[in-house]
């Protein structure tokens, strides 16, 4: 049930499956055991981390929303991943993920040659990988 409430917010299974183990990677077991504990309702309990998790995902779709304003030089944030990219690199990544666009798409629009945006999408998977692996090392 979790899963599918995920998949309705983000629309995708392969990100909604991430999300979802995310989630459960993050509890600790002291909110396991309040969880269970008599009266509680585990899956509403769940429901509510997941819907706090899907605050970043939820603001960062609508921060890519306004290609225009992107266009435009307009700085993405809320997320601390897209926070790191370059602005060419906010657009490459917005566009393929959020957005779905290909890179022939991609490069028609932004008027540069595919294998810059090949290099660009690169680089801010790059960027998500390095620091997520970062952030997990920290914990």
């Amino acid at each position: 049930m979790l899963l599918g409430y995920i998949q309705e917010v983000v629309k995708e299974q392969a990100i909604a499956e991430q999300y979802l183990i995310e989630l459960f990677n993050e509890l600790k077991a002291t909110d396991i055991k309040d969880m269970m504990a008599t009266g509680v309702n585990t899956f509403l309990r769940l429901q509510q981390i997941a819907r706090k998790k899907l605050s970043s995902f939820i603001s960062t779709v609508e921060d890519c929303a306004d290609q225009d304003e992107i266009t435009a030089k307009k700085t993405i944030n809320g997320n601390k991943f897209i926070d790191m990219m370059g602005h060419d690199q906010q657009l490459v990544f917005c566009g393929v993920h959020y957005h779905g666009k290909t890179i022939v798409k991609l490069a028609a629009e932004l008027n540069k040659p595919e294998d810059t945006i090949r290099q660009l999408l690169r680089e801010s998977f790059n960027i998500i990988r390095n620091n997520r692996n970062d952030t997990a090392v920290h914990q």
